[in-house]
C-alpha cells in the first residue's frame, strides 16, 4: 500500500465525514416537495420491470439508481439518505483530488473541496431525494474530466480507448441529468488552458472540433426543440405573476436579475427557500438588473483576461458560468431561480476559491476560511430542518419569499393539510392576490372552505377551478366536477333549510 493511496483513502474519510456531518440532520426528514411523484409514487422507480416500462420519462439514472432503495426500504425516506450523502461526499472528494492533479496543495484543496460540500445552497440538492440527479451528473461530468487527463497523457490507440470511456461517462451524466450538456465545452476549456498544443486532442483540430460541436448543438436544438417556443417563454412568465408583455426581452432582464441573486446567496446564504420569485417588467431600463449584468459580463473578462496568467482562476469562473448557461434560463426550461441548480456551477467557485487560497498560502486565510465553513456547515444544518417535511418546507418558503404565489399556494395546502384552515385561508388567498392566474390556488382554497364549513365558497372556488384549470390539471378537473353535483345539491338543501328555519 502505497502512501499516495494512503493519503487518498484518509482525504475520502475526511470529505464523507464532512458530508454526514453536515447532513447527518437529514435522516430525520421526511418525503418533501418532488419526493412523492418522483420516488413513491413513480413505479418506474421500483423494479427493473416498471423502469423498463417507463410510465413517467425522466432522468434514467437517478430512477435505476432508486431501485435497490426502493427494495430494502420501501417508503422510508431515511434508508435512501445514505446514498445521497455518499454521492455527494463522493464529488467533494474528486473535486478535491482534481485541485491537486492542477497544482493546488492539499490543504486549500481540501478547504476548497468543504466549502463546496457544506455551502448551504447545496441543502436543496441534498436534502431533497428526487435531486439526486443533481449529484449523479457532477460526478460522472468528473468522472468525465478525469479520463480526459488519462486520455491526453495516452498515446496511440489508448487515447480511442479513454475516449469511447469519455464518451460513456458523459452519456451516463446526461441520464442523469441533461442541464451537464455544456460540460463538453468545459473540456475544452481545459485544453485551452492547461494542455499543450502539440498534446490536444479536442482542439488538435480546431475545424473539426467545430464542426462536431455545431452538430452536438443541432442534435440538442432537436432534442430541446419544445423549449424554444413562446410557450415555454409564457410559462416562465406565468410561474413570476408577469402577463405584461409576451416579448423575450422580460425574461432576458430577469435572468440577469437572477444572475445577480444568485452571486449574493453564494457569498450571504441565507433565506433560502425552493421556490422565488423574479419581479420581471418590460421596461427599457431595469435597474435592478444592472448589478447581475454588470456582474456577469465582469467574471467573463476576467475569466478572459487573466486565462494566461491565471489558469485555474480562469478555469473555475469558466466552469461556473459554462454550468450555470444552460439552468439560467435564456432557453426557457423551468424556474428562473431554484438552489439546485447552483449544484455543478458551484464546483467553479469552489475552484476559484482554492485559487485564492494557492495565491495568498497565509495561516491567516486558511484559518479564516476554517471559520466561514464552520458557519456554512452550521447555516446547512438549520436550513436541513426547513425540509423536515412539506408544512415545514412550504411555511419558511413563504416566510423568506412571500411574493411567490407558489410559495403561498403550498404554504395554505401545508396548513389545510394540519386543519389549521384560518392560515390556509390567508395564505391562499395571498396567492391568488399575488397572480390570480394560479389556478391551482382555487382548488386549494375551495378545499380550505369546505374544511372551515363555508360551502358557498367552496363552490364558488370549485366552479372557478373547474372553469380556468383544465388545461393544467386535467385530472384534477375532472374530480372537481363529480364531486360538484352533489356540493350544489347539498348547498341547496343547506339554503331551503335556512329559509325555513329565518
Amino acid at each position: 500500500m502505497t502512501v499516495g493511496r494512503l493519503g487518498r483513502r484518509y482525504l475520502l474519510a475526511v470529505m464523507l465525514l464532512a458530508t454526514f456531518v453536515a447532513y447527518g440532520n437529514t435522516f430525520r426528514n421526511n418525503w418533501s416537495y418532488d419526493d412523492i411523484p418522483v420516488v413513491v409514487e413513480n413505479s418506474d422507480a421500483h423494479s427493473l420491470a416498471g423502469f423498463v416500462e417507463n410510465r413517467r420519462p425522466g432522468r434514467p439514472l437517478r430512477e435505476l439508481s432508486y431501485i435497490p432503495e426502493y427494495q430494502l426500504f420501501g417508503d422510508k425516506p431515511a434508508g435512501y439518505r445514505v446514498q445521497q450523502l455518499l454521492w455527494h461526499g463522493a464529488n467533494g472528494f474528486l473535486l478535491v483530488l482534481l485541485l491537486q492533479a492542477l497544482g493546488v496543495e492539499t490543504i486549500a484543496a481540501l478547504l476548497a473541496g468543504l466549502f463546496f460540500l457544506v455551502h448551504p445552497l447545496q441543502v436543496e440538492s441534498v436534502a431533497n431525494i428526487s435531486h439526486r440527479k443533481e449529484l449523479l451528473a457532477l460526478i460522472f461530468c468528473l468522472a468525465t474530466l478525469f479520463l480526459h487527463r488519462r486520455l491526453l497523457a495516452a498515446e496511440g490507440k489508448k487515447r480511442l480507448l479513454f475516449a469511447a470511456g469519455e464518451a460513456g461517462s458523459f452519456g451516463l451524466a446526461l441520464l442523469a441529468n441533461q442541464t451537464a450538456i455544456t460540460f463538453p465545452a468545459v473540456l475544452v476549456l481545459y485544453e485551452l488552458l492547461f494542455v499543450p498544443k502539440e498534446r490536444r486532442f479536442l482542439l488538435r483540430r480546431p475545424l473539426l472540433a467545430g464542426v462536431c460541436g455545431a452538430v452536438a448543438a443541432s442534435g440538442a436544438f432537436y432534442l430541446f426543440r419544445g423549449l424554444f417556443t413562446f410557450d415555454q417563454v409564457l410559462s416562465v412568465y406565468s410561474k413570476n405573476n408577469f402577463i405584461a408583455s409576451r416579448s423575450y426581452y422580460p425574461l432576458f432582464m430577469g435572468v440577469m436579475k437572477s444572475f445577480g441573486f444568485y452571486l449574493s446567496k453564494i457569498f450571504v446564504p441565507i433565506g433560502l427557500a425552493p421556490e422565488y420569485a423574479v419581479r420581471l417588467s418590460k421596461d427599457l431600463i431595469q435597474p435592478s438588473a444592472l448589478p447581475g449584468m454588470a456582474l456577469l459580463l465582469g467574471l467573463v473578462a476576467v475569466a478572459i483576461a487573466f486565462a494566461r496568467k491565471e489558469p485555474l482562476l480562469s478555469f473555475g469562473l469558466g466552469w461556473f458560468l459554462l454550468l450555470y448557461l444552460p439552468v439560467s434560463d435564456l432557453v426557457p426550461a423551468g424556474y428562473l431561480i431554484a438552489d439546485r441548480y447552483m449544484y455543478m456551477p458551484l464546483a467553479g467557485v469552489a475552484i476559484a476559491v482554492a485559487w485564492g487560497m494557492q495565491r495568498v498560502r497565509l495561516r491567516a486565510v486558511y484559518a479564516a476560511v476554517g471559520a466561514l465553513l464552520i458557519l456554512f456547515a452550521g447555516l446547512t444544518m438549520v436550513q436541513n430542518t426547513y425540509w423536515y417535511d412539506e408544512h415545514t418546507l412550504w411555511r419558511h418558503a413563504a416566510e423568506v419569499n412571500p411574493d411567490s404565489t407558489w410559495a403561498q399556494e403550498s404554504a395554505a395546502y401545508s396548513y389545510y393539510v394540519k386543519g389549521e384552515y384560518e392560515k390556509a385561508r390567508e395564505h391562499a388567498r395571498q396567492a391568488l392576490a399575488i397572480n390570480r392566474f394560479n389556478t391551482k390556488a382555487y382548488l386549494v382554497l375551495a378545499k380550505i372552505e369546505e374544511g372551515r364549513g363555508d360551502l358557498a365558497e367552496a363552490v364558488r372556488n370549485y366552479e372557478m377551478f373547474s372553469d380556468v384549470g383544465e388545461a393544467e390539471y386535467p385530472a384534477l378537473v375532472g374530480e372537481v366536477r363529480e364531486r360538484l353535483p352533489e356540493l350544489r345539491e347539498r348547498l341547496r338543501q343547506i339554503e331551503l333549510y335556512r329559509k325555513g328555519n329565518p
